[in-house]
């Protein structure tokens, strides 16, 4: 099956600026896929050359076998913008239909397109408004709804919860499971709560570089670690003591400040060790607000491009 994302060698300059530095992976087409990494890791700029905003420097780019902006690509892939602006003034029924006529709609066709894509996002009764009349979530959404118009087979979502509240993200989010069996979503987004709800693997990019490349699972050792969020700092005799337990192989402390305990333990005796974890906390006076099975997926994050 041919992949829906090949990436070789992959640089892309401003100047004296690289944003990326000979980038490469290969995606395959089914669960969501995450794209993380801090500011200035060259996020946007991917997504970029993906759609065919950007030319490569340098480098191989292929979308579903193809180069960006090939013809037989015309209609199969879709992108939210992180900055994503619609016109003032006109309806937003008629961009959404303009969207959709460019990917091939008749007039007639067009409006309904746009009519069922606000319906997805649950603005179908704002299409006759202007979208300077909307409010800062509302224009998000009009701008998530441009994204789902024809049947994409890939779609690139640049920050699609950012300033959403929490209700409005939820729904996106289940939009989001709702459509991908039958599509592939490539999310990046700072908020890592929801790729870790919604994605199967994980790309984390850092100065323009690939830093991982895992399933979620994979990357976050869900079987054989687990992570304590403390009430305070654990002390030294706290973590000698934890390192003696039976079945325990490493014990890591959080960074200044973070009240974090992450302990690395055998998978054979797996529930045998949690147990004798938990008591030599409880011997050792720490007190724990939430304990995890694997590591969140911001601290491997934070630890992988910290790097």
């Amino acid at each position: 099956m041919t992949p829906i994302v090949e990436v070789r060698d992959l640089r892309r300059e401003f100047g004296h600026v690289r944003a990326i530095d000979g980038m490469s992976f290969t995606l395959n087409a089914g669960a969501p896929i995450g794209l993380v990494g801090p500011n200035g890791a060259g996020k946007t700029t991917l997504f970029s050359v993906l759609c065919g905003f950007l030319p490569p420097t340098s480098g191989d780019v292929k979308v579903m076998g193809r180069p960006p902006l090939h013809p037989d690509l015309r209609g199969r892939v879709a992108i939210l913008p992180q900055d994503a602006a619609l016109v003032k003034g006109m309806p937003i029924v008629r961009q959404l239909a303009l969207f959709a006529e460019l990917q091939g709609f008749d007039r007639a066709g067009a409006i309904r397109e746009a009519e069922r894509v606000l319906g997805l996002v649950e603005l179908a009764d704002v299409g006759g408004r202007a979208v300077d009349t909307l409010s800062h979530g509302m224009r998000k959404r009009v701008a998530i709804a441009q994204a789902f118009i024809g049947e994409p087979e890939l779609v690139l979502l640049d920050e699609p919860t950012a300033g959403l509240d929490p209700n409005t993200a939820t729904n996106i989010a289940n939009l989001i499971r709702s459509l991908d069996q039958s599509r592939t979503f490539i999310i990046s987004s700072h908020n890592l709560d929801d790729i870790e709800a919604l994605c199967g693997s994980v790309v984390i990019i850092s100065q323009g570089r690939l830093t991982e490349h895992r399933t979620l699972g994979e990357l976050m050792a869900r079987t054989s670690v687990l992570t304590f969020r403390l009430e305070a700092e654990a002390s030294g005799e706290a973590i000698a003591a934890l390192q003696t337990v039976e079945g325990v192989t490493k014990v890591e402390r959080g960074t200044d400040g973070e009240r974090r305990l992450v302990v690395h333990f055998r998978e054979s005796d797996a529930n045998a060790t949690q147990i004798r974890v938990l008591q030599a906390l409880a011997q050792a006076g720490v007190v724990f607000l939430e304990m995890q099975r694997g590591q969140s997926l911001e601290s491997r994050v934070r630890e992988l491009t910290r790097r």
